[in-house]
């Protein structure tokens, strides 16, 4: 708080400094989407004087250094009637500007200006999908493993050297995690959204939850007046040797997807939609050294699914100030496959003891309707409005599985006692209602945000188990079988500050989350709730030296809130030695970041951070040296100091070259209270590369190789070895660039999975990810409708001004 209060007061004294008077504004198209690069001059009526500038990505630009007097504003872009207005300025001033769209029909302009794909500064990370090579024709998930920074392993989906970090869709946390989140994201194709963001230190206005910052993807919807789209089909062939440890061939799987959007004057609509198949091959090597015996088990699993999705809207201007619209987001998986486990025992001497086999069907089904309602109210050009959003989003999988387990002897026979058969069936379905509202008011001092939020969660899941005799005849197990219902209802109220004062940005916000859960395990009788109230402060200030440098320092809490699983009391069993269960007292981690950051010629850009991890908690797998069985439970018992330095460079050297590098070196430090645990820590470092290679001028002929290294690191209790990636990719364009094709090799050396070793009671575990990425894809897209050169909506496919789909 003391840090808060100090940038508060450095920003009210330095704003007495000045007399000089500063014009900013905001311009937005009839569906209040902000207009980049939209042409702004400012004419003085005493001394004739003009100034010309052009808005930035966010429609928003700014006048300085102005005296008292009247104005002449003119504003022009493509598409858009012109717009002059007179201002009479006595102190700073802040207009909010709608251009109309223009009834003038252009002729067809084809524009190639290209956006690049990797956009970085203090504030986030934009990663822009639509002009990616090596992401063309994959699904959200993958597109998401090729951002810089952005780690997915296995189920798991973090920043590199700052941990775990929440997702969003079109500024929407998603509340699924693990396979929920990677199934959902799967079943998005990339060819429905624009770009990703990676929001480093996100305002009160966003969540709280996530350590490292919020991913927040955006789906495609464009602003060219009438008809325009695409559609792509796309087919992909896993390459994955039939000797290896999954023991499959390769195949072939198609996947098509179409967008179409219409504008007009007052109205905006656009749907998208995706089908793919799917093959999964995942799976991991568990090594248990206990102290006579080494325990190897392989888990290797083999999945066949499809997927399909939906995306929908419809905005309608009620009138000049006021714009209302719903939207839609679905989608629906189906999967089939098994998982085998081999669990052979040796001695220390080598011989080999018995082995442990398990064989389990699965047969997962999810499906996600989720609906937005919103409206936003300008109530004057300078810029008051507020923003009203209702959503309702339904998360519903069921599976049904058999499960055996059988013991053998070196020589191949079964050991009678140990057969194991189970038959069983799993629900789960979370409904979630959020209600918000957020004000902006700009005033001479800064411009103030504030709003609030109230969320409600409901989520049921039950897993019944049915033994299975000889004759397959089924009868209930009370013991294993459970129903758990959680609730979590949040109420949320944050307020932000914004200033700017010649070469001084401000910002300082609080959020206050209140948060009520209850905890039902209707197996167990037992009742779990929780009530607590937390603030989470954010601040920044940053300093534009001159056109080449810029300086930025930023304060940041967050919240980690854990998963409904997680949370859970009841057993279940993975096999006959091993199984998993809940916490119901476990309690959220929260993140301080702190990060300080230098700009060169938005080219460079080096950032020290550090990140402090209270009351962090981790699924903790507990081997037992007397009774050899393992167990797994969440537990909060880790303090967690991450410091390093980043550096982002971006590199025009050559016409015909984009270059984009990141180097990350870090510390970590993992202190345990659990005297079973050792505490540890050690080194990390991360390297990127992403590079375009044009062949011709035009740029309809180019290939794209990305490569990143990962080092070895400290992983929450354990210890990291090295992996890495290569993707590499070949685009060509035709029929004046409206078809394009593109080749794709994913993972090139099957090298993308972690290892981790760690040390629990005494016992040494090795968990090795078999998680298998390697393919190669063709896509073919065209796209249609007239190529207006029109300015495109900021949550859209603007990106398709010079895109090389």
């Amino acid at each position: 708080m003391k840090l808060i209060f100090t940038l508060t007061l450095l920003a009210v004294i330095h704003c007495s400094l000045s007399a000089q008077i500063k014009l900013t504004g905001t311009i937005h198209d009839p569906s209040n989407h902000p207009l980049a690069y939209a042409g702004v001059s400012l004419l003085s009526t005493d001394n004739h004087k003009n100034q010309s500038l052009q808005t930035d990505s966010s429609g928003s630009f700014v006048f300085k250094n102005l005296h008292t007097g009247q104005y002449t504003i003119t504003i022009a872009s493509i598409g858009y009637e012109k717009y002059q207005s007179q201002l009479f300025v006595t102190k700073d001033t802040t207009v909010n500007i709608v251009l109309q769209t223009s009834n003038t029909q252009l002729g067809e302009v084809v524009v190639t200006a290209k956006k690049a794909t990797i956009e970085n500064n203090q504030e986030k990370l934009v990663y822009n999908v639509s002009t990616s090579i090596t992401a063309t024709g994959t699904d959200v998930l993958t597109a998401l493993g090729k951002v810089p920074g952005i780690k997915v392993s296995g189920n798991e989906i973090s920043v590199v050297g700052k941990g775990a970090v929440k997702v969003m869709v079109n500024d929407r946390i998603i509340q699924l995690a693990g396979v929920d989140l990677v199934r959902y994201l799967k079943s998005m194709s990339a060819n429905q959204i624009s770009k990703i963001e990676l929001i480093k230190n996100p305002s009160a206005n966003y969540d709280a939850e996530g350590n490292a910052g919020l991913i927040n993807i955006t789906t495609k919807h464009s602003s060219k007046q009438g008809f325009s789209g695409n559609v792509q089909v796309g087919d992909k062939q896993s390459l994955h040797s039939p000797a290896n440890v999954f023991g499959t061939s390769n195949y072939w799987l198609a996947s098509g997807s179409a967008n179409l959007n219409y504008n007009s004057n007052k109205w905006s609509a656009y749907t998208s939609v995706n089908m793919d198949h799917d093959h999964e091959l995942e799976g991991f090597q568990t090594d248990v050294f206990y102290p006579k015996q080494h325990w190897l088990q392989t888990d290797t699993g083999n999945y066949r699914g499809h997927n399909f999705s939906a995306v929908a809207g419809v905005d309608y201007k009620v009138s000049p100030k006021t714009t209302i619209g719903i939207s839609y987001l679905g989608g629906k998986s189906i999967y089939d496959g098994s998982d085998h486990v081999n669990n052979p025992v040796y001695s220390n001497g080598g011989g080999l003891d018995s082995t442990l086999k398990t064989f389990a069907t699965y047969h997962p089904i999810a499906i996600s309707n989720s609906g937005n309602v919103h409206a936003i109210i300008n109530f004057d050009t300078t810029g008051k409005k507020l923003l009203l959003n209702a959503d309702y989003i339904n998360y519903y999988r069921t599976d049904r599985s058999d499960f055996e387990s059988n013991s053998y002897l070196p020589n191949g026979q079964v050991i009678p006692a140990n057969n194991t058969r189970y038959f069983d069936t799993n629900k789960q379905n979370i409904n979630i209602y959020t209600f918000k509202a957020d004000a902006e008011i700009p005033t001479p001092f800064a411009k103030i945000a504030f709003g609030g939020k109230v969320s409600f969660i409901n989520n049921y899941s039950n897993a019944f188990y049915y033994d299975k005799d000889i004759n397959d005849k089924l009868t209930y197990n009370t013991n294993l079988s459970n129903e758990f219902r959680y609730i979590e209802n949040t109420q949320s109220l944050y307020v932000n500050l914004n200033k700017e004062k010649d070469k001084w940005k401000y910002q300082v916000g609080l959020r206050a989350e209140y948060t009520e859960t209850k905890g039902n395990s209707y197996t167990l009788n037992q009742i779990n709730t929780n009530k607590y109230l937390k603030l989470f402060p954010s601040a920044s200030i940053s300093y534009q030296a001159d056109t080449s440098n810029g300086f930025a320092f930023t304060f940041g809490r967050r919240v980690n809130r854990p998963t409904f699983w997680n949370l859970n009391p009841f057993k279940s069993l993975f096999t006959a030695y091993s199984y998993g269960e809940g916490n119901p007292f476990l309690q959220p981690e929260y993140n301080s970041n702190f990060e300080l950051s230098h700009t060169y010629k938005n080219m460079l850009t080096s950032a020290l951070f550090l990140n402090i991890t209270d009351n962090g908690f981790y699924n903790v797998t507990v081997a037992s040296a007397d009774t050899n069985l393992v167990y797994t439970v969440p537990l909060n018992f880790i303090k967690t100091y991450r410091v390093g330095v980043s550096e982002n460079l971006t590199l025009h050297l050559f016409p015909w070259l984009d270059n984009n590098n990141q180097a990350t070196f870090y510390h970590t430090s993992a202190n345990s209270n659990l005297s079973y645990i050792k505490s540890i820590s050690g080194y990390g470092a991360y390297l990127a590369t992403n590079n375009t290679a044009y062949f011709n001028a035009d740029k309809t002929f180019a290939a794209a190789i990305n490569f990143w290294y990962q080092f070895p690191e400290i992983d929450h209790i354990g210890r990291s070895d090295a992996y890495y990636k290569l993707d590499v990719g070949f685009t060509a364009l035709a029929m004046k660039k409206k078809l394009n094709i593109t080749l794709n090799l994913n993972d090139a050396f099957r090298s993308s999975a972690s290892a981790v070793s760690t040390t629990v009671n005494g016992i040494n575990n090795k968990f090795t990810n078999f998680q298998l990425n390697r393919f190669v894809q063709l896509a073919l897209s065209y796209r249609f409708g007239r190529d207006a050169n029109t300015e495109k909506r900021d949550t859209g496919n603007e990106d398709e001004r010079g895109r090389i789909h």
